[in-house]
C-alpha cells in the first residue's frame, strides 16, 4: 500500500507515501508536505485527496509525509510547526532517514508556511519546492494561535510593506523552486516575482517555473514538472 496511516507523538493521524523500492533505498530522504487552506481540518486524508495517482506514478525515492493542519490555525506556525517536525520523527526513526535530506514541498498556504519554517528553522531543510505560494496577511487580525514571540517576524514577512525582501532575506541560501500560474488571482504572481527579485538582488538564484494562463490550481501540474524531484532530492544539507 503506497499510501500508510500513521500516528504521531501527540496521537495526530497523517499520511505518508512509501516508494515501491523503499526497502532498496538506504537512509531514504523525507518530503514534507504542506498543504492548502482547504484541507485543514481533523480528516487526514484531506491533504493526500486527489493526489494519490501522483505520487504512485511519480515513484520518487522518498517518504513523502502529509501533516495536516488544524482549522484553528491558518498556516503551520506555533504547534502546527511541532506537528511537522513529530510527523518527521515519526518516520525518521523507524526508517533510519536522512537527517540532512528534508525537503519541503508547499502548495498556496503551504507555500506560505514553507518561507516561514525556513525563516524559524533554516538548519532543518535541504531545499524547498514553492507552488503558488501567498504572502500577504488577509485580515486586520493576528493568526489564531501565534505565539507572541513570533509576531514580529510575522508582521516582518506577512505585513510590512517591503515583505518581499523581508522574506528574501530569512530564505538566505536555500534551495528553492518556484511554480506558479501567471494569472493566479488568490495569490498574485507579480508578489512572487518581487521575492524572486528580492533573493537574486541578495545572490540567491532559485528556479522559477510559470504557467502562461493558468489560475491558482496548479498542484498536480506543478508535481509532474519534469525533474521537479530530481533537482529537488539532489539539494544536499550538509553543503549548505
Amino acid at each position: 500500500m503506497p499510501f500508510t496511516l500513521l500516528t504521531a507523538a501527540d496521537s495526530r493521524e497523517f499520511y505518508a507515501f512509501y516508494p515501491d523500492n523503499l526497502r532498496e533505498l538506504i537512509a531514504p530522504p523525507i518530503v514534507v508536505f504542506l498543504h492548502g487552506s482547504g484541507e485543514r481540518g481533523s480528516d487526514p486524508g484531506l491533504p493526500i485527496h486527489g493526489l494519490e495517482r501522483v505520487f504512485e506514478q511519480s515513484q520518487i525515492p522518498a517518504i513523502v509525509i502529509f501533516p495536516q493542519c488544524d482549522w484553528a490555525y491558518r498556516a503551520y506556525y506555533g504547534a502546527m510547526e511541532e506537528r511537522v517536525f513529530e510527523s518527521v520523527q515519526r518516520v525518521a526513526a523507524e526508517y533510519n532517514c536522512d537527517s540532512t535530506r528534508v525537503y519541503l514541498v508547499g502548495y498556496s498556504m503551504g507555500g506560505s508556511s514553507a518561507f516561514w519554517l525556513i525563516a524559524r528553522y533554516p538548519d532543518r531543510f535541504a531545499g524547498t519546492v514553492c507552488i503558488a505560494p501567498g504572502i500577504t496577511w488577509v485580515g486586520s487580525e493576528l493568526p489564531p494561535h501565534l505565539p507572541p514571540e513570533s509576531k514580529a517576524l510575522f508582521d516582518e514577512m506577512f505585513v510590512a510593506a517591503d515583505r518581499p525582501a523581508a522574506i528574501a532575506k530569512q530564505i538566505g541560501t536555500m534551495p528553492i523552486w518556484f511554480l506558479q500560474g501567471t494569472m493566479d488571482e488568490a495569490c498574485p504572481i507579480d508578489e512572487t516575482r518581487a521575492v524572486v527579485n528580492s533573493m537574486q538582488q541578495l545572490g540567491n538564484g532559485p528556479v522559477v517555473t510559470e504557467y502562461e494562463g493558468m489560475g491558482h490550481d496548479t498542484l498536480t501540474r506543478s508535481l509532474l514538472e519534469d525533474d521537479l524531484f530530481t533537482w529537488l532530492l539532489s539539494r544536499d544539507g550538509r553543503k549548505g
